[in-house]
């Protein structure tokens, strides 16, 4: 897990993690555009456990910020946003699904992880905190939520009392894990910008930009900076 922060200055009130994200090679952070377009993503955590990163984690300076050339704010389509860092992380990027795949199928199991809000009037979990969600199709999704748009960049999930990402989320990441072994994870997908409404209100899933839509472009940027 990887915060987003403007600043790592302990002094100052903008000192944690404003998003989420995820390291998917040693030089490069994949996050959200939703994230991105809203405030400067100026600093990384990798592998922060606390929400400021200041005790743990690895505190590198982005380089440069690459959004999806057709990222939709309206619609939150292909939310993502590569973040390429001024030096190599010490910590193991996660793996990403094959090309033109689903990524996961609906009912299965994946875990979703960020530091937002405890529940729609809480605090900000100061703690990395992470919640078990299972993946239903885009059809039932659109059911449950008729006022959002979700696409072929979107896959949805949870939906349980209680039990789903919420307000300063965005931008983490939702796991399958293959085995006991980090080194087996797979990134399905990152929770999008629209996607905390509800925070934890049964029947409301949430909503992720799906990674196997876009591994190619994310491909095509880590492997050109």
């Amino acid at each position: 897990m990887t915060g987003i922060r403007t600043t790592i200055n302990p002094n100052s009130p903008d000192n944690f993690s404003f998003c989420g994200g995820v390291l998917i090679t040693p030089t490069h952070v994949l996050t959200t555009a939703s994230c991105t377009t809203v405030a400067k993503a100026n600093y990384v955590s990798v592998g922060a456990h606390y929400i400021n990163g200041n005790n743990d984690g690895d505190e590198i300076k982005v380089k440069n910020i690459t959004n999806h050339p057709r990222y939709n704010p309206a619609t939150l389509a292909n939310d993502f946003a590569v973040l390429t860092l001024a030096k190599r992380s010490k910590f193991t990027p996660i793996g990403l699904p094959k090309p033109g795949s689903l990524g996961i199928q609906s009912g299965a199991w994946a875990m979703a992880m960020g530091w937002g809000l405890t529940s729609a009037d809480g605090m900000a979990s100061l703690e990395l905190l992470q919640v078990g969600q299972q993946v239903i199709t885009n059809e039932a999704c659109r059911t449950a939520l008729t006022s959002s748009t979700i696409g072929p960049s979107h896959v949805c999930a949870g939906g349980v009392e209680g039990k789903s990402p919420c307000q300063g989320d965005t931008g983490g990441p939702l796991i399958r894990t293959n085995s006991v072994k980090d080194s087996d994870d797979v990134l399905i997908g990152l929770i999008s910008g629209g996607g905390t409404n509800g925070c934890g209100t049964k029947g409301f899933p949430t909503i992720y930009a799906r990674v196997s839509s876009a591994v190619a472009w994310i491909n095509s940027v880590t492997k050109a900076k």
